[in-house]
């Protein structure tokens, strides 16, 4: 809310505060003021100033919040001109062959990282990130490395093996040769398109396999990003600790990106709906891998507040072990509920 003088009163503006004169309500809090009660107050001689709400002050939910903020806008400022640096970079690797330099790469991923101050923060920002859609699959690969040095900090990787799994962010899902309208089709594929959309971790290893400067675990990230550890992936059907440890990382940080990322037919999942989403397909995925990553995300949900399907608000108090996506609650009069004995009852949204 801000503080203005009643001459700066216009039609639409929004009281955040009563305006009093001899200890009578003029217009109370909310009113939305017209001609007619802007008129009204300027005949209060006595009433210089007014409080009026500003646009975050209509937003509603812990993300909508975010946006307002200083450090959001600052990172998303910073990612934006590196997302055209990084989509330079790789437009010229794609064009001539010609190798890119890691040191490249790193220095962009460095220059965004510097504006989070970890993994937490860094999933609320991306979370709150506006999509252009003619950026998207680069946008892709700019929020994989990020999300891949958060992950990589977050269960203390060497800084080798971190460089190793950003740079794998950074090239993993080259498929910039697909044409766009099948990347992100809102409806199902058809068999062809498919079919098309399978071939590319072949396609991006075709492209970087003679790069013989580049660490084979970001190739194996390339061509194994999609199998999965019980054999129901793509292209061979690999299992286990067969396929490449930084694939199985990969594989992980893509999914969640998938599922944080808005799309025609839907809006991005929060990082409860993501949790969700994992525990039910758990044996796709290396659980010594995804289960400290997941328990890091649930952690990050501690002390925020969350509505309910039943429109009660209730404060993130303890992640369970058991069920990360289904915590044990707190309201503001001190009752404890735990949402693994309440089935019915659903997380809507942070508030």
């Amino acid at each position: 809310m801000k503080v203005i003088t009643k001459m700066e009163l216009k039609p639409g503006m929004v009281l955040g505060e009563d305006i009093v004169y001899q200890d009578q309500v003029i217009f109370a809090a909310d009113t939305v003021m017209d001609e007619k009660m802007i008129e009204r107050v300027g005949r209060y001689s006595s009433v210089m100033c007014v409080t009026v709400k500003e646009e975050v002050d209509f937003a509603s939910t812990h993300y909508e919040k975010i946006r307002f903020d200083q450090r959001f806008q600052e990172f998303a400022k910073r990612h934006g001109e590196c997302l055209m640096r990084y989509k330079g970079v790789m437009l010229s690797f794609l064009g001539t062959k010609q190798a890119i330099f890691d040191s490249v790469l790193m220095q962009i991923y460095y220059d965004v990282a510097e504006k989070i101050s970890g993994g937490a923060e860094l999933l609320d920002f991306l979370y709150n990130m506006m999509p252009n859609e003619d950026e998207l699959t680069y946008t892709q690969g700019l929020n994989a490395a990020l999300l891949a040095g958060a992950f990589a900090d977050w269960i203390l990787m060497s800084e080798e093996d971190k460089k190793i799994l950003i740079l794998s962010g950074f090239y993993y899902d080259i498929k910039w040769t697909l044409p766009y309208d099948i990347l992100w089709k809102p409806g199902k594929l058809t068999e062809e398109e498919y079919r098309r959309v399978k071939d590319h971790p072949v396609i991006g290893y075709s492209i970087v396999r003679n790069d013989y400067n580049l660490n084979e675990h970001v190739k194996n990230a390339v061509i194994m990003h999609h199998e999965r550890f019980d054999g129901s992936g793509y292209p061979y059907h690999m299992k286990g600790t067969r396929i490449d440890l930084f694939a199985r990382y990969i594989a992980i940080v893509d999914t969640y990106i998938a599922m944080a990322s808005p799309r025609v037919y839907r809006p991005a999942f929060t990082p409860r709906q993501i949790l969700e989403n994992f525990e039910m397909s758990l044996d796709k995925y290396d659980i010594e891998l995804l289960m400290p990553l997941m328990k890091r995300i649930a952690d990050a949900q501690i002390g925020t507040h969350v509505q309910l399907s039943d429109d009660s608000v209730w404060e993130v108090l303890i992640i369970q072990q058991n069920k990360l996506s289904r915590p044990i609650l707190r309201n503001e009069s001190n009752q404890i509920l735990d949402l693994n004995m309440r089935p019915e009852l659903k997380i809507v949204k942070n508030v």
